[in-house]
């Protein structure tokens, strides 16, 4: 297997989610799957919204479980 290094300019303190994004997207690449799975927490507090966190999280569920 090759290796590629990245060299990205991130906002500061965003270091640390970006490595995390990379990394799901390789693991995604690897297993065959479409695209990565994101976590709500991991997104929360960086996209606004008038909405709780828990607001968010039930909208999610319900979205979910309508979709089986």
């Amino acid at each position: 297997m090759g290796e590629i290094t990245l060299r990205v300019r991130v906002p500061d303190g965003m270091e640390r989610l970006f490595e995390r994004e990379v990394k799901a997207l390789v693991k995604a690449f690897e297993s065959g799957r479409k695209k990565p799975r994101v976590v709500l927490d991991d997104v929360f507090g960086i996209v606004r919204s008038e909405k709780s966190a828990r607001e968010l999280r039930l909208e999610v569920h319900e979205n979910a479980v309508s979709l089986l």
